[in-house]
């Protein structure tokens, strides 16, 4: 029955389930950037030891608001990668944005990625606040055909020409 419910009833519960002695749920404004994650990001992965004091925030991040993310991102890509004696980061790959000089049509993905070493679960909720703002300028595409197909597809191709790629005939 949860999967019928829309998404936002769904974070809706999500939010009323206490987190960190915290009761309540969070404030819709604080909400609306969280949900953006499968329109403004491709791929996000968290890295954190699972015992250093440096990846405490980091841990206490991800214990607490994993969940959230992935009720309110259903399909995004969202990794969380544990190990010894590494340095907490957060790495993204932003969607590719259209580009005609591009065979496909399409840029390759911009990667980005910040240590989170140090700080609290406050700040590395700032920190993905900001890389997932960044991630706006190259939001996921409603709909993309590659341009080959594109060209083979229409009378002529992009460039007026005839179409450049040929279709293999069943024998």
């Amino acid at each position: 029955q949860q999967l019928d419910k829309e998404p936002e009833a769904r974070a809706q519960q999500v939010h009323e389930r206490p987190s960190g002695g915290e009761a309540g749920p969070r404030p819709r404004a604080t909400m609306a950037w969280r949900s953006q994650l499968t329109k403004n990001m491709a791929q996000l992965t968290i890295r954190c030891c699972n015992t250093g004091s440096t990846s405490a925030g980091t841990r206490a991040f991800v214990l607490n608001n994993f969940h959230e993310f992935t009720d309110l991102n259903p399909s995004f890509k969202f990794m969380i990668r544990e190990a010894d004696a590494i340095e907490p980061s957060i790495e993204v790959m932003y969607h590719a944005v259209e580009d005609a000089s591009m065979v496909s049509g399409r840029s390759q993905p911009k990667h980005a990625e910040r240590s989170l070493s140090g700080m609290s679960e406050e700040e590395v909720t700032a920190a993905l606040k900001a890389l997932v703002d960044a991630g706006a300028v190259s939001p996921q595409l409603e709909s993309f055909v590659p341009i080959p197909i594109v060209d083979a597809l229409g009378v002529t191709g992009i460039d007026g020409k005839e179409p450049n790629v040929a279709w293999l005939k069943p024998k």
